[in-house]
């Protein structure tokens, strides 16, 4: 993923020197859910294992940003897929409870550029305490899928449900 994150910046970077708000717009939740997914990947200790996180249907038909890597002498794009509801916010605004994520990487110099991998994220529920000063909680569940729809592993689990301290 941290090459994945790489790759973005770039792409970022240009989107924030257009005067398009919508488009910034967009780049800033990816650049959040990036940092969420990050997060999640690497905290080791899931609360609990569903057995399949599917990619919400249409989400191919979402706000999306695109960029390009290169991996192992191999040309890579990565399709970065916002839910609409999460697309529009802006500056701090908490990610609202159904907000999904996907993230597709798909081989380039293939005719067909066959599917690399795909990463799904939702937000299933969110806390918040009242108190000054503290960081309201969402609970993330995410799971990474390869070509054929397996599932692949992420650090030790392959799906898992997360609780992280991030709206």
């Amino acid at each position: 993923m941290s090459l994945i994150l790489d790759s973005a910046q770039h792409t970022f970077v240009q989107a924030m020197q257009t005067e398009n708000t919508g488009e910034q717009t967009l780049h800033r939740v990816v650049a959040r859910l990036l940092a969420i997914a990050l997060l999640a990947m690497d905290w080791r200790h899931s609360q609990a294992q569903p057995e399949f996180l599917p990619a919400p249907e249409g989400y191919r038909t979402w706000p999306v940003v695109e960029s390009q890597s290169a991996s192992c002498g191999r040309l890579q794009r990565h399709s970065f897929y916002v839910c609409p509801n999460a697309a529009i916010l802006s500056g701090e605004q908490p990610l609202p409870v159904g907000t999904a994520f996907v993230v597709e990487t798909t081989q380039i110099e293939a005719m067909n550029e066959p599917l690399v991998s795909r990463f799904v994220m939702k937000k299933y529920a969110a806390v918040t305490t009242g108190e000054a000063g503290r960081l309201p909680y969402g609970a993330w569940a995410s799971a990474t899928y390869g070509p054929a729809s397996e599932q692949l592993p992420m650090g030790k689990t392959a799906c898992a449900i997360r609780h992280l301290p991030l709206a």
